[in-house]
């Protein structure tokens, strides 16, 4: 997850600080990953009690480049990006390692029984394939990106995977 605010550092060739997600957590009330950073950073940086770590924001895209070249790894999800082009009502703070699924998420509570407090949103990964030769020499490749996204849907509205309420919980959040 890199957001926005990275880029601007970089550009500026300033340095960039890493938090802390144990005091974001502790002083802030949720989990360092549920916090949009490129719209608190100047307050967290501001933030005497939130401990960091500064690295020249550079520094930090060219070890990304060497690494990415050596590994092909990590994979990258821009978050505000995501977040601007998502259509549906809440925030994206994560995706799988290939970064395909990009939904809206939330955790669940569960009482000391372990029975659920409150049902969240998990993330169905539901995936498919075409062969690109295949597509790209399709007479209506726009037919055939529908029809495959109709697909997925419908694997999606099927779903049902009743031991695990969150999964169904997202899947219905995740339909417009």
């Amino acid at each position: 997850m890199i957001p926005d605010v990275t880029f601007r550092l970089a550009k500026e060739n300033a340095q960039m600080a890493l938090f802390s997600p144990y005091d974001v957590e502790r002083l802030y009330g949720k989990p360092f990953g549920d916090i949009a950073i490129s719209e608190r950073y100047d307050e967290l940086v501001a933030d005497e009690r939130v401990r960091k770590k500064y690295i020249n924001a550079r520094d930090f895209f060219q070890t990304l480049a060497e690494i990415q070249f050596e590994s092909g790894y990590p994979y990258i999800m821009y978050e505000d990006t995501v977040n601007r082009a998502n259509p549906i009502a809440g925030r994206i703070n994560m995706s799988n390692l290939c970064s395909e699924i990009l939904q809206v998420n939330s955790a669940s509570t569960y009482e000391e029984n372990l029975d659920y407090a409150q049902t969240g949103h998990d993330i169905s990964c539901n995936l498919g394939s075409l062969n690109i030769a295949h597509t790209m020499d399709s007479p209506d490749i726009g037919r055939t990106v529908e029809t495959a996204i109709r697909g997925l849907t419908a694997v999606s509205d099927m779903s049902h995977i009743h031991s695990v309420p969150s999964i169904a919980a997202g899947n219905a959040a995740s339909h417009y």
